[in-house]
């Protein structure tokens, strides 16, 4: 016989569905809202970081009221001005071309990711490099982490040896646990892994050593003793374009893997990474850092502090985008603890850090990345 319910716990459930159905309700009223219901339909994309401590200790109420309004396309944007009644004109000021009698409405994706001017002048060049100084600074000190370790079976015996501890004999039973599977990244297995990232008033080419082209991904890490290259291409779009611009990435170096691959004894790997302009991240940004070899701690740490470098790029775009001259400025970097791993095992937990609200906003200079051996 079943327990029968009391009313508390009737009342309980009642609610909790009530809520449900409430919350499915207001979705799917804002995935037909035409302006305000965009971000319904954003595929995979972890929203950005609204928890108490981040509200309270983390980027400040301007850069999150941004994050907010611009997610559903309600920031004082000259074509919102113009629908409220404000302003008569809702053309783009720096796009409007009188002698060729160009106008472009002005909207937040506008003026984020698709102003011309903007992009000749080098907004989203300084946005996009200060996403890149970031994620090189953290991969730097993974790859020092990596490269103090002495240096570790290779992966052929590594896969022998898990299956020589997997495999059980016809009659024979398994003794002890059955032993759990480590999550191997591509960083593992050697230790003189070399990083360079192109900037761009610091451009690096593709290293001579590996193969002569004029591309040149946004990073590039390299092993000479496993004879692997990983080109890493980072990419800020607007949320609705993340998935378009994966693919155009991925379509604009298929030819270099496949020349590398082909006329020399190297292994070539491509990861796609995208941080959303308004500091929404895909998961595919989370898959190519563990793909690497950073532990799942260390990813969700860098992508937090990536989300916030672009909202706050994104903000400063927005603020100045009346500004017809734009004057280079210093690189938005959010400092990260070091990273610290046992020298003996391959794979481990990472180390105690502080959280992202208490780590130090610097500005430092752009310059190009050392050589890390």
């Amino acid at each position: 016989m079943e327990p029968v319910s009391t009313a508390a716990e009737k009342r309980a459930k009642t609610t909790e569905a009530l809520m449900i159905q409430r919350e499915e309700d207001l979705i799917r009223h804002a995935s037909c809202l035409v302006r305000q219901g965009v971000w319904t339909h954003w595929e995979n994309v972890t929203p950005f970081d609204l928890s108490w401590t981040n509200l309270i200790y983390g980027p400040g109420p301007r850069v999150i009221s941004f994050v907010l309004n611009s997610s559903i396309n309600s920031v004082r944007s000259p074509d919102m001005l113009k629908l409220w009644g404000y302003i008569a004109s809702d053309v783009c000021t720096l796009c409007k071309d009188d002698e060729k009698k160009v106008e472009v409405k002005c909207t937040v994706n506008h003026m984020i990711v698709g102003c011309k001017t903007a992009l000749d002048q080098g907004r989203y060049t300084w946005r996009h490099d200060s996403v890149l100084k970031n994620i090189e600074n953290m991969l730097a000190k993974v790859i020092r982490a990596f490269n103090a370790r002495k240096k570790s079976p290779s992966f052929v015996e590594l896969t022998r040896a898990s299956f020589q501890s997997c495999f059980v004999r016809s009659g024979e039973k398994r003794s002890g646990a059955k032993p759990k599977a480590e999550r191997r990244g591509l960083l593992d297995g050697v230790n003189d892994w070399k990083l360079q990232a192109d900037y761009k008033d610091c451009q690096a080419g593709f290293p001579p050593v590996i193969f002569s082209t004029s591309e040149r991904p946004d990073i590039v890490i390299w092993s000479a003793s496993a004879r692997l290259v990983i080109l890493l291409e980072l990419t800020v779009p607007a949320e609705e374009g993340i998935v378009a611009a994966q693919l155009r990435k991925q379509a604009r170096y298929q030819a270099l893997l496949d020349d590398i691959q082909s006329r020399t004894k190297w292994k070539a790997v491509l990861l796609t990474v995208e941080i959303g302009a308004r500091g929404h991240n895909p998961w595919s940004a989370r898959r190519a850092f563990q793909t690497l070899g950073l532990t799942s701690r260390e990813a969700n740490k860098l992508l937090k502090s990536l989300s916030v470098v672009a909202a706050r790029c994104s903000l400063a775009i927005f603020q100045a985008h009346k500004e017809s001259h734009w004057s280079p400025k210093d690189l938005v970097v959010i400092d990260t603890p070091p990273i610290e791993r046992p020298v003996s095992h391959p794979v481990s937990a990472p180390a105690p850090a502080l959280p992202l609200w208490m780590m130090p906003l610097t500005l430092p200079p752009m310059c190009c990345a050392d050589m890390v051996a």
